[in-house]
This record gives C-alpha cells, sequence and structure tokens, in this order.
C-alpha cells in the first residue's frame, strides 16, 4: 500500500536526521616562521649555498648561518661588518670583489664575482662565485641582496681543461719548432726554458744516454750553472734519478729528494737544492731509449698526472726531432756515399788486390786471400745498408765475421751501436785480426779460443770503444816474425781511418791486442758533418 504524504514526511524528516554530509579534510596549521627559516637555512646548506644583505641606507650587514660556514667562519663570530667578510676573502682576490661590489652601487646593477679563501700550504684551494644585485624596498630602503655558493670543482675542472688545452698549443708549438730549428741544441735550449715556465719550476735537464748505456750526457736544459749544459756527465745507473728511470721504465716522481730511497741522486741535483721532480724516458724507434727528459724544483712540489702526461708528450717531440735528424743526416750520408764510396771502394779492392798480391805465393793463394777480405768488406756492408745505413750492433757486426769459428770465440760487452762508417772500417780490422788468428795464432790450432770483449769509457775524445782481443791456445811466434800486409791494414784502419789506436803484444798464451776507437753520439745527431778524407787515406 503506497505511503502517505504524512509518512513520506516522516520518512524525510526520519532520513534528514540521521544522514550527515561529509565533513571536509581537517588543514594543520600553517607552518612558523621559525620552521621555515629551519628548513630554508638546511636547504642552502645541503646545496653549500649562503646569502647575505647589506642594508645600504643604514650600512648594516645581515648574512646567514651556513654563509658564515661557507667561508670557514662560525655564526656568532659575525659583527655585522663588510670589513669581517672581506678578511674571509684571499688576500690576491679582495680587491676585486671590493670593486665589484662598489660598481655594482653605483651602477645599481648586479654584480658577479669569483674569490678563493684563505688557504694553508697543503690545503685545497676553495673558491667561492657571489652574485648580487640593489633592490629598492617599500620602506625606501636600498638593500644589496647576494648569493655566495662553493664552486670549487667547477673552477678545477675549468682550469683543468684551460691547462690541457694551452699544454698542448705548446707541445704543437714545439713540434713545429723542431721540424724548422736547424740547430738541435739550440732547439733543446729554448723548449727547456718553454717547458719550466709551464711547469713552474727552475730546471729542466734533457739527458742523451751515449753510447755504452753507461753514462748521460746533459745535452739541453734551463736553470743549471753555467757552463754545465754541454759539458756534464751523470752516471746511468740505479742511483741517479735519470739513471733509475732508465731501468724501471717508467716515469720517476720525487717528492722529496732528501727523503728518497730508491737512489741516492746525482751530486747535480743536490748542489742545486733540488728537493722534487719528476723524469719521463725519451723512447727512441727501435726499443732503445734516446734519453731522458726531468723537471726539478727547489720547492716542494706534489706534480699531477697531468703534468707527467705534459713532459711524455715533450719527450715524444724531443724523439721526433732527434729522429727527424737522423733521418735527415742518413739521406745525407747516403747522397755522400753514393757520390763517394762507389769510387772510394774500388780504390779500395784494388789497393787490396795489390798488396795481396804482393803476400801472396800462387795464383790459388792470392783468390783465397783476397775473396776472403772482398768477402769482409761484402758482408760489413750487407749488414750496414740492410740497416738503412743507420747505427749497427757491434754484437751482431763481431758475430757476422767470426762465424766461421763457431764457439771458440767468446764474446763480451754491453748492448752498442756504432754509425755505418766506424762499423765498417772496424770490421775490416776484425777480419784481418781473425785471420791472422786462423793462419798464425789461437785459431790455427785445434785447443786455441778467443776471447772477445768491449766496454765504453769516457775520455778526452769523448765516448770510446775499447776492445780486448785476447788470444789462448796458440803458437808463440818466433822474434824475427815480419808482420805482413794485413797487421799493416790493421794499423791503418785503426788509427788512419778511425782516428784511435791499437796496441799489440804477442805474449805465451798468444796475441793481446788493445783497440781504442772515439765514438760519435750514435743516437743523436751532431751540428758537425762527417768528411770523407779517413776513407781515401786509408790505403794510401
Amino acid at each position: 500500500m503506497p505511503a502517505s504524504p504524512s509518512s513520506k514526511s516522516s520518512t524525510r524528516a526520519k532520513s534528514g536526521a540521521t544522514g550527515r554530509k561529509p565533513k571536509p579534510a581537517t588543514q594543520k596549521p600553517a607552518s612558523s616562521l621559525p620552521d621555515m627559516m629551519q628548513n630554508f637555512n638546511a636547504a642552502l646548506s645541503i646545496g653549500e649555498i649562503g646569502t647575505w644583505a647589506w642594508n645600504l641606507t643604514e650600512n648594516r650587514n645581515e648574512w646567514t648561518n651556513n654563509f658564515a660556514e661557507l667561508h670557514g667562519r662560525k655564526a656568532n663570530q659575525f659583527n655585522g661588518s663588510l670589513s669581517f667578510f672581506e678578511t674571509s676573502i684571499h688576500p690576491e682576490d679582495r680587491n676585486a670583489v671590493k670593486s665589484a661590489i662598489q660598481r655594482a652601487m653605483q651602477e645599481r646593477s648586479p654584480y658577479r664575482v669569483h674569490y678563493r679563501l684563505p688557504s694553508k700550504p697543503g690545503q685545497t684551494v676553495r673558491w667561492i662565485e657571489c652574485r648580487g644585485d640593489v633592490r629598492e624596498g617599500s620602506d625606501n630602503t636600498s638593500r644589496m641582496l647576494s648569493v655566495c655558493h662553493d664552486v670549487t670543482d667547477r673552477v678545477m675542472a675549468e682550469r683543468e681543461l684551460l691547462n690541457r688545452v694551452r699544454q698542448q698549443e705548446l707541445v704543437a708549438k714545439l713540434g713545429s719548432e723542431a721540424i724548422t730549428e736547424a740547430d738541435l741544441d739550440s732547439f733543446l735550449n729554448k723548449a727547456s726554458v718553454r717547458i719550466a715556465q709551464e711547469l713552474g719550476v727552475q730546471f729542466i735537464k734533457i739527458l742523451e744516454l751515449l753510447p755504452g748505456d753507461k753514462e748521460l750526457f746533459l745535452r739541453g736544459g734551463v736553470g743549471w750553472t753555467a757552463g754545465l749544459v754541454g759539458t756534464m756527465h751523470i752516471p746511468a745507473d740505479q742511483q741517479s734519478q735519470g739513471g733509475y728511470t732508465l731501468m724501471s721504465g717508467t716515469p720517476t716522481i720525487v717528492d722529496d729528494l732528501r727523503m728518497e730511497k730508491r737512489f741516492t741522486g746525482p751530486a747535480l741535483l743536490h748542489e742545486h737544492g733540488i728537493i722534487s721532480g719528476f723524469s719521463v724516458i725519451i723512447a727512441g724507434p727501435d726499443g732503445r731509449p734516446f734519453g731522458v727528459i726531468s723537471a726539478h724544483t727547489t720547492e716542494h712540489r706534489q706534480f699531477s698526472a697531468r703534468d707527467i702526461s705534459f713532459l711524455g708528450s715533450v719527450a715524444n717531440v724531443i724523439a721526433g726531432a732527434v729522429e727527424q735528424r737522423l733521418s735527415d743526416q742518413r739521406q745525407n750520408l747516403l747522397i755522400r756515399e753514393l757520390r763517394h764510396r762507389s769510387g772510394n771502394l774500388f780504390s779500395q779492392l784494388l789497393a787490396l788486390f795489390s798488396q795481396t798480391a804482393r803476400t801472396s805465393v800462387s795464383i790459388q793463394d792470392l783468390a783465397t786471400k783476397f775473396e776472403a777480405r772482398v768477402m769482409a768488406l761484402a758482408n760489413a756492408h750487407k749488414l750496414i745498408a740492410e740497416g738503412g745505413w743507420q747505427a749497427t750492433s757491434l754484437r751482431q757486426v763481431l758475430s757476422v765475421l767470426l762465424t766461421p769459428f763457431g764457439e771458440r770465440i767468446h764474446l763480451a760487452g754491453p748492448d752498442l751501436y756504432m754509425d755505418p762508417d766506424p762499423a765498417f772500417g772496424l770490421s775490416a780490422a776484425i777480419h784481418e785480426l781473425a785471420t791472422n788468428a786462423s793462419k798464425y795464432g789461437a785459431l790455427s790450432t785445434s785447443e786455441g779460443h778467443l776471447d772477445l770483449s768491449w766496454s765504453v769509457d769516457r775520455t778526452d775524445q769523448g765516448p770510446t770503444l775499447h776492445i780486448a782481443w785476447r788470444e789462448h791456445g796458440g803458437s808463440q811466434p818466433g822474434p824475427d816474425r815480419i808482420l805482413g800486409f794485413g797487421s799493416r791494414l790493421i794499423r791503418a784502419v785503426i788509427e788512419r781511418q778511425l782516428s784511435g789506436r791499437i796496441e799489440q803484444n804477442f805474449t805465451a798464451t798468444g796475441l793481446h791486442a788493445d783497440i781504442a776507437i772515439p765514438l760519435g753520439h750514435e743516437r743523436w745527431p751532431q751540428n758537425r758533418q762527417p768528411t770523407d778524407a779517413a776513407d781515401e787515406r786509408l790505403l794510401s
């Protein structure tokens, strides 16, 4: 039965009495100003940002606590003066900051400035960027509002990039000058000045590894006592920084030479008050180093990986300069040889034939001796020509010449390379010594043997090769023995062609010969040009 109107009204009334509208969400009261400021300061601290305001009308300063912390101060130390803020800036940067702020005040324009904070020795320099502007308030007051934050990482990255670009430009410039500069020593000394300026050191030394690998020669540099560059020799052993660098095969960094335990360091460093430095190898194309380049300073200094990389790049430029000049020297030598060697070689062959014929007893004897001498010349030429007419291994030359005698020959000496001309001349002398030994000396008997050793020492003539020829087990020659053409050829080669000397003594055990030959700097070109006179005098 449908409800009556009264019942509907009653129902609506009842429903209205019991039904409620949903209440709005409860709203928390707004945060207090101190809480907001606390959160604001915390956010600034996380971002390493500080703010300060200068009331220009009242000449009053205010700054946030994190602004003080950013500048290495405590909040309660601030006295409200601008001068107190200035003392938190590195002395060398204060004028620039003051000028920027004053200009902003006068022109009512924004300012932006970078400055350092004062730091103690050994501490990392911190950089701050500060931006500000002058604003007019509703109360007719003028305020300079500023925001500062730590930009050390960014500044250091930018400076690192700029330093790398500058160093790359310097390396490129040195590379260009290495090609155009005719005088190698002049280039090395000029390059040393620029390297010292770039690295901020007082001393640069460029060391040439001399033949025999026993000494380093101060070929170029800057900062050293006058007269040392071009004359100073340093042992290439483990007691010197250069020698240690060569033996280790890696850059050598010295934080404090006074505390160094790996090597003592040569007197050159101690006499100049060297404390810190580092060295890198000047690598050669064949695996043998050209030498070492080093940077030194009288102050305690920690060199960076960028410094080492830069000096390594310079070392490559120097290696390229040396190699280029060696290539030019070889090319000039080849041209000279084409003009001179062919005619001179025929003269030598004719002289060999003429002199050999005088001492031969038969055609067969002549043919045998002449063929052996010609083959010795041919083998020497082959070794040198296959090597591109450049420095040739002394051990390899001796091995080829003495191969027919097998294990009866004992060779001992350092790894040594000789220029083509002395290598060629020495091979002729060694061949004659071996021929005499096989006919009359230790190699003429089955029990005899030969010890052949060599070393390099420095004499008045510069690096000098010393060869000791020691025969054992041969027959002792009689007192009336007459020296033949072979012996005269040996002396002519050593003394007249190679400007050396030879001493021969016949002992109870066999021939003892001592040979001394001055060596050129076979790894580094010299500014002088060789002459042809020695070959022309050889058999005259």
